[in-house]
């Protein structure tokens, strides 16, 4: 019976033991930025794994849609399920999803549902899953948030001690190097992780003053920038000035980069071996001179002089500079920048685009005049035949207008005096007409004026009436007469008038 016992038992022990000692597991997680700003795309990352094969799985993804839109996914179905099944079983699994942050705020994403199973048996996964929070904030908020630290943490030159020591208050320091050192390493330590450096690392270092500055860039943008001059010792400087600059003259060839179609050559100033350039075209050659702020500039050697060597690119051509005292038919002097420096130069007028210089063509070594346009950074050579028949071609337009300036002037005039004679002529006939009355030479009365003058016409008016009866009674007295004159003594007379018969009474009695 104990044996019958013992059998069950290790039966048992084989098929339920195993699953509870070794049932698998998993985990689900999510991975992705912390921090989005409003309107700005976060993506996450569900990865599912787990330490056996898996065979097959399902879950789901959960978001609040108030602070969150789904833009894209690698999900099946493009949507917030990712269920599939593996042939040979997969160790894990990651799905990414894409979301535009709507609002401001603090939102969680997570995995609601999550299923596994084990690839060899088909047994369910033991699973846990973690979500994922995101601060949704505006640009205003996250740049506030940015770091202001712009600090180095060390500044150093290795194999050399500066001066003043280290302080990240100090801005400028100091560093000596042995002659013949041609480059140096220097090592800048932002104080801030989140900043970044510039002008560290290796640096090329000539004889004299060579100036290094580091700048440093913190997270918010602002900028500090260290100062670091490094000396290297010249026991035997040759110093000379040209112009208002001082220069020193390089003595190391590894400080001196010759100008392209230049040879290395070598001369001897001052005692000492000096490289050089030489271009057999131009017959002379160059030397390199540092200013004091370190900068390397070639100048032309002739005689122990020193005169600036201005090289200028065009399209197909290498133009030196050269000064020019004269001037051209139809130009003027003036200046003009090219490729950041100054020349003397000559054009047609003031703001002109086009400008025209005297040099020296590197390749061929002839000498001519150039023309140079602002617009597109190119010089061509400058033909003078061209310019002057365009002022050929202005003057004869020029006289043109003069001309026909002239000819429009003395029409003109002749129109004027025309104008006049006519006049002239029309006043001579008006005078030559009759006078006019009276009333009509006035051409502006006053109302009272015009009033009397409408009085005396109705006077004159009367006058002329009254005068014409009066001639009619004289005309009826005539006719009476002279019937009375030829009737018999003894006919009755008749008068018209009284005084008449008066006069005729008293006769008669004489």
């Amino acid at each position: 019976m104990k044996k019958l016992k013992l059998l069950i038992f290790t039966l048992l022990s084989l098929t339920i033991l195993p699953s509870l000692i070794y049932a698998a597991s998993g985990t689900v997680t999510i991975s992705g930025t912390n921090t989005v700003v409003v309107g700005n795309k976060v993506t996450v990352t569900v990865n599912l794994s787990s330490s056996v094969a898996i065979g097959s799985w399902e879950m789901q993804i959960g978001y609040d849609k108030k602070y969150l839109q789904l833009t894209s996914t690698n999900a099946e179905g493009n949507g917030v399920k990712m269920a599939n099944s593996s042939a040979t079983g997969v160790k894990s699994k990651k799905y990414t999803f894409t979301f535009k942050a709507l609002k401001t705020g603090s939102t969680k994403i997570s995995v609601d549902m999550y299923d596994a199973y084990a690839y060899q048996d088909f047994s369910e996964l033991s699973l846990s899953a973690s979500g994922k929070t995101i601060n949704i904030i505006t640009q205003e908020e996250l740049e506030a948030s940015y770091s202001k630290d712009n600090d180095l943490k060390e500044l150093s030159v290795e194999g050399f001690e500066i001066t003043p020591a280290f302080s990240k208050d100090n801005l400028n320091y100091k560093v000596v190097v042995p002659e013949g050192t041609t480059s140096i390493n220097v090592i800048a330590t932002p104080n801030d992780s989140k900043s970044s450096v510039t002008g560290a690392g290796t640096v090329d270092v000539s004889e004299g003053a060579n100036t290094v500055n580091i700048v440093v860039r913190a997270e918010n943008g602002s900028e500090k920038t260290y100062t670091l001059v490094a000396e290297v010792i010249d026991e035997h400087p040759i110093n000379v000035s040209v112009g208002k600059e001082n220069y020193t003259v390089i003595k190391i060839r590894e400080n001196y980069t010759c100008p392209e179609l230049f040879m290395d050559s070598e001369l001897e100033i001052d005692g000492f071996k000096i490289p050089s350039c030489n271009n057999e075209k131009l017959g002379y050659d160059l030397v390199g001179l540092k200013k004091e702020d370190g900068t390397v500039e070639s100048f032309i050697y002739q005689n122990g002089k020193y005169t600036k060597y201005n090289e200028v690119t065009g399209t197909s051509l290498k133009i030196v500079i050269l000064d020019y005292d004269g001037t051209l038919p139809g130009l003027s002097k003036s200046s003009s920048m090219i490729a950041g420096k100054t020349y003397a130069a000559l054009n047609y007028k003031d703001n002109s685009k086009f400008y025209v210089v005297y040099g020296m063509n590197v390749a061929t070594g002839e000498k001519n005049f150039y023309l140079y346009d602002t617009i597109n950074d190119t010089l061509t050579l400058y033909d003078d035949a061209q310019v002057q028949d365009l002022m050929k071609t202005n003057h004869i337009y020029m006289y043109i207008i003069i001309a026909f300036g002239v000819a429009l002037l003395l029409s003109f005039i002749c129109i004027i005096r025309m104008s006049k004679k006519k006049k002239i002529v029309k006043e001579d006939k008006k005078d030559k007409k009759e006078i006019p009355k009276e009333d009509n030479l006035i051409k502006e009365k006053t109302p009272k004026e015009v009033k009397d003058k409408k009085k005396t016409k109705e006077v004159k008016k009367e006058e002329s009436k009254k005068e014409e009866n009066k001639k009619e009674e004289v005309k009826d007295k005539n006719a009476i007469e002279e019937i009375n004159d030829n009737e018999d003594d003894e006919t009755e007379t008749y008068y018209l008038f009284e005084s008449d018969r008066k006069k005729a009474h008293k006769k008669k009695q004489n």
